[in-house]
């Protein structure tokens, strides 16, 4: 005997859309990076390590510490990603490298 189902799909639709990201640099050479974090898992270990291998691959790289920035979880946390754009910007920041953790 065959059993007949219906189906139906639990997905909701998108509520924000898929934007195209931003272009790659050509070299992280003389550029600003800026390393964000969440404060929840080993960035304290991992950033340090990041930095040593970045600044010994490229010249004249600039580090900016997630130190700079606080943690971007918390009770804060929606005004501080949502001042992350100005602040990337008034630092002159080229690039991102972000550990969020889940």
């Amino acid at each position: 005997m065959t059993s007949n189902y219906d189906v139906v799909w639990p997905r909701s639709p998108r509520g924000v859309q898929t934007q195209r990201g931003a272009d790659r640099l050509d070299t992280l050479d003389g550029k600003r990076v800026a390393f964000l974090w969440d404060y929840v898992f080993r960035g304290d270990e991992l950033f340090p390590i990041l930095a040593e291998e970045l600044t010994g691959r490229f010249d004249d790289i600039e580090i900016i510490s997630y130190e700079e920035f606080g943690n971007l979880h918390g009770a804060d946390e929606k005004q501080r990603v949502k001042n992350l754009p100005k602040e990337l910007r008034r630092r002159q920041v080229d690039a991102v490298v972000s550990g969020m953790g889940c």
